[in-house]
């Protein structure tokens, strides 16, 4: 560890005051929506052509991810104003924003944790420095530099509270490989230094949900440290690694297949353990350098944009257990790492593991350039436990659950039953229970959890606004970069910014501690008042479906019990 090199004494503390204001809407930032949808030829997968501007990427690096905290928008980079600049879209493709500004170009930027800012590296007078954008102003604040050398991949910490970044150093006496730095530094622009010892090549990431870190050295071995720096313990070789989301073990495309002697014909994919080192195989079904897989959040699946072996030019999903079936291939996205094409897809899965982003040069004339694409790996789960109470005097109130994976839901659309067209024997015309129509939608209700952590056994939440909460009821704590399982808290009062004398763990979850930035739902806001019956003599039947960000819905949600109004009992 360092804190004397000549750019260190660069990094000023007055630099976090500067700023510079603007309007995101204005219309130099703004595109129309570009999106256009088709069916893969071979597998029938849905996919979305997100971007029609040619040179367009997501963020590459393995360790962060293009998606927002609650994937409702999506973080890329594109050079269709002559530069390279980070642009933001929401997730069903429109509202395209360029959120930095045109004084330099800007290749790499990460969320923060709440999803409300972008930290980035733009080039500002010849020089680079990092960058934090607030995405509703544009406003850009400075956290350190200015740099002579190129800053290059980053991620933000658990806590969202620090920031890992690299600097390219260009070598002395003509060297082809530079070196990567690997630093270190707080948001409010403290704690400088750097991580010494680091190589060619050298990278570091923070692993999910714990604050130590991974660090790569030019030998392509895998390293864990302390995030200052210490303890380094070696993991595995190979490259193009990933960690599963509870932070235990590390995915490595390693050409030797665990065992440093023997090269292999074929890569394999193996997954170590990062606490005992044991390595297991996933697959052979990956290149080394044409591959960049990515689990799903659930942990269950390996997505790689495969460039060889049986299915060259696919996005490939293997459950990473060995399961049947040993391997799904979702669709083609056309791009050849082998033949000079654009370098990789780069897939990167939705945080609700439903859908893929991906690059490819299928529709690009220019075979080195590439389009942003989606591919619909699955449908959305249905909302739980839909439950109607009809003995009420101003209509029946439908009450559920959200599916277990709803990080993306942005509302609820009710439906209720449509009377069947002919009479039964007896002349009543019963509901259709498998048609619908819809009678109303609710919005999410849901809000970002401030402070540095929230401790497990902490009978108090502090987040950013109560507003829109009921005055008591019940919560749901889950993911947005927080490892820790979904957990159910019952209030029994709030203010401004705090929920008062909570009961962790309900409903089988087990309190948790849970980093600054994970998304805390209502659970007691998810009900909906049927106000307007056609019938007050019908039997009707409801149920729900979510519908996400993209525009993608769920499927129904079981059939709640029948509401019989007669009387409005």
């Amino acid at each position: 560890m360092s804190h004397t090199n000549s750019e260190t004494m660069k990094i000023t503390l007055i630099a976090v005051l500067a700023a510079t204001a603007t309007v995101c809407s204005a219309a130099d930032r703004a595109w129309k929506s570009e999106r256009s949808d088709y069916r893969d030829e071979v597998t029938g997968t849905e996919v979305w052509r997100r971007t029609t501007d040619p040179e367009v990427e997501i963020i590459p690096d393995r360790i962060k991810d293009p998606w927002s905290p609650d994937g409702s928008q999506i973080l890329f980079r594109s050079k269709r104003t002559g530069a390279w600049h980070l642009f933001v879209m929401t997730a069903d493709g429109s509202k395209i924003t360029r959120v930095t500004d045109q004084r330099g170009p800007t290749v790499y930027g990460v969320w923060s944790r709440s999803g409300r800012e972008v930290v980035c590296t733009p080039l500002v007078n010849n020089k680079y420095e990092l960058h934090e954008i607030n995405l509703k102003t544009c406003a850009s604040r400075r956290i350190a530099g200015p740099f002579e050398s190129q800053l290059n991949k980053m991620g933000v910490s658990p806590d969202g509270e620090s920031v890992l970044f690299t600097r390219v150093i260009k070598q002395p006496g003509g060297d082809k490989q530079d070196v990567v730095m690997s630093s270190f530094v707080k948001m409010d622009g403290t704690g400088f230094f750097d991580f010494t010892g680091e190589t060619k090549h050298g990278r570091i990431g923070w692993i999910p949900g714990r604050m130590d870190i991974r660090r790569m050295k030019s030998s392509r071995q895998q390293y864990v440290v302390q995030p200052d720096g210490s303890g380094a313990r070696l993991i595995g070789e190979g490259g193009h690694e990933y960690f599963t989301p509870d932070g235990q073990n590390m995915l490595i495309c390693d050409p030797k297949g665990g065992d440093p002697a023997k090269w292999l014909g074929e890569c394999s994919a193996g997954l170590y353990n990062l606490e005992t080192g044991v390595r297991r195989d996933v697959t052979k079904e990956l290149t080394w350098l044409g591959s960049h897989p990515a689990i799903s959040p659930d942990g269950r699946y390996v997505a790689a944009d495969n460039a060889g072996h049986s299915y060259p030019g696919a996005i490939v999903i293997v459950p990473i257990d060995g399961s049947s079936p040993a391997l799904r291939v979702l669709c083609y996205h056309h791009a050849s790492w082998e033949s000079g094409h654009i370098t990789h897809p780069t897939v990167h899965w939705s945080p609700d593991g439903t859908k893929l982003l991906f690059i490819s040069d299928k529709d690009s004339p220019d075979k080195k350039k590439g389009d942003m694409y989606l591919a619909v790996a699955k449908q959305p789960e249905a909302p739980r436990q839909p439950h109607v109470a009809d003995n009420r005097a101003d209509g029946p109130l439908l009450t559920w659950q959200p599916a277990r994976r709803h990080g993306e839901t942005k509302e609820y659309v009710i439906m209720r039953s449509v009377p069947s067209p002919r009479p039964n024997l007896r002349g009543v015309k019963l509901d259709c229970t498998g048609v619908f129509e819809k009678v109303g939608v609710v919005p999410v209700v849901d809000i970002i959890l401030t402070g540095k952590y929230l401790d497990a056994k902490a009978a108090t939440l502090i987040v950013e606004s109560t507003e829109g909460f009921p005055n008591s009821g019940q919560l749901l704590i889950a993911g947005n970069h927080s490892m820790a399982e979904p957990e159910v808290v019952t209030y029994t009062g709030k203010t401004e910014t705090t929920f008062l004398k909570c009961q962790r763990g309900g409903e089988s979850s087990e309190p948790a501690m849970h980093w600054s930035g994970a998304r805390v739902w209502s659970l007691s806001a998810m009900r909906f008042t049927d106000t307007k019956l056609p019938d007050p003599e019908r039997q009707y039947y409801y149920t729900v479906r979510a519908r996400e960000h993209s525009g993608l819905t769920s499927p129904y949600s079981r059939i709640s019990n029948p509401a019989v109004i007669t009387d409005n009992k």
